[in-house]
């Protein structure tokens, strides 16, 4: 064999592999977004590739699957997903991580000040996770352990790390970085897809979903009031920071955080409730679990609670945290602590609904269920009284144009 000739097939080798490694890089980062829409959350185009971001909800599904029921938690399979990733890339084909995400220093944004300040420290996404994943105090138990990684990955760190973006797109509107693929209108397309997900199932809009339909406060059978608010201020947002409309885009971001404060709301509301019905079967061992589920959520919105009224949130946090004793009645409580706080947020007792409210015969879940990215726009059975739980779907992907919910 000549040199040249082995050098040609040095050459061709190089090729393939590197087309080898493009094509794999794709793959784990997913089908291009841009131009298209998320069928069970139907009506927000996305204007540029955010594959990754809809897929962190897919971590939340895997670490859910290995943390699984009672006592058959596998916190080494779901510690390594937390730490390491799963299925979310970034655009240079690196895993994105929740750890990762929790630790991150976002020092100088507002939300991120107003957490690390009130938490007092700056990992204040990280450190309940850690602790429980060490089950250290306190979180000891089982269900301690298992409601607290759960709930810490899928509601408080999904919402910091959307707000994140949402402050990080005001950031660019002030520096006119308005391009659609790394401008502030790609980080709207973010926070839309950590709202909406990947996996229903396991995000932000699922979430909003399940308490719209055990709360009363569904549109119809596929949209709660919640998500369809969402929507539009995402679309807004969008709008604005096209425009490099500062002033349109913060009002459009008080209105998401409104609707954050809601679904906080009615987690508090429904905990406290399931908590008091225990308690009256006494059964403890349930309400030590509800009463810790009830506290991760409730980090979620706390500091801004106590933004509003600190002895609200101390109350709250009183009757929720691991391990306190159970007061007489939590609902009286918690309600009477939240309602405090309406006037600041602008939220009525309608936008809450009522925990058990019927909803109509026919809704099935079939907005959970449903899992896609497709175009087009979007326009009784029994409340769940135990832990979330959604179906599963499958994903397929088609051109769309942005639009509205009709």
């Amino acid at each position: 064999m000549t040199a040249l000739a082995g050098y040609a097939k040095v050459a061709l080798l190089l090729a393939v592999l590197s087309a080898t490694a493009v094509n794999a890089q794709s793959a784990r980062q997913g089908e291009d977004t841009t131009g298209k829409q998320i069928e069970h959350a139907r009506g927000f185009t996305f204007g540029s590739n955010v594959a990754g971001y809809l897929r962190l909800s897919t971590d939340v599904c895997d670490i859910k699957a290995a943390i699984g029921p009672d006592n058959t938690a596998n916190y080494e399979a779901a510690a390594k997903i937390y730490s390491d990733g799963k299925n979310s890339f970034k655009s240079d084909g690196t895993q994105r991580a929740f750890q990762e995400i929790a630790t991150a220093p976002y020092r100088g944004e507002p939300t991120w000040d107003k957490y690390a300040k009130y938490y007092g420290t700056p990992d204040f996404l990280d450190t309940e996770i850690a602790a429980a994943f060490a089950g250290e105090h306190p979180y000891t138990s089982i269900a301690q352990r298992n409601e607290t990684i759960v709930k810490g990955v899928e509601s408080l760190i999904q919402t910091v790390y959307l707000l994140h973006e949402v402050d990080e797109a005001a950031g660019k509107i002030r520096n006119k970085s308005l391009s659609a693929a790394t401008g502030a209108p790609h980080n709207v397309d973010e926070t839309w897809a950590i709202w909406v997900g990947e996996r229903p199932d396991c995000s932000l809009w699922g979430l909003a979903y399940r308490r719209g339909k055990e709360f009363g406060t569904l549109v119809d059978c596929d949209n709660s009031k919640v998500n369809i608010g969402m929507l539009n201020a995402h679309k807004a947002m969008y709008e604005a920071a096209e425009a490099g409309d500062l002033a349109a885009f913060n009002a459009q971001r008080t209105e998401a955080i409104r609707l954050f404060m809601i679904v906080g709301i009615q987690n508090a509301l429904k905990y406290a409730q399931l908590m008091d019905a225990a308690r009256a079967r006494n059964e403890p061992e349930v309400v030590e679990a509800e009463q810790t589920e009830g506290y991760a959520y409730f980090r979620t919105i706390e500091p801004l609670v106590a933004a509003a009224d600190p002895t609200a949130a101390a109350t709250i946090r009183k009757v929720f945290y691991p391990g306190n004793p159970a007061p007489a009645n939590a609902l009286t409580t918690v309600r009477t602590a939240v309602q405090k706080i309406y006037p600041e947020y602008d939220i009525t007792s309608a936008d809450i609904g009522s925990f058990g409210a019927s909803v109509p015969a026919d809704c099935l879940p079939a907005a959970i269920k449903a899992n896609a990215v497709t175009n087009g726009a979007s326009g009784s059975s029994s409340t769940s009284s135990s832990g979330d739980g959604a179906a599963k779907g499958s994903a397929t992907v088609t051109t769309a144009r942005r639009g509205a919910i009709a």
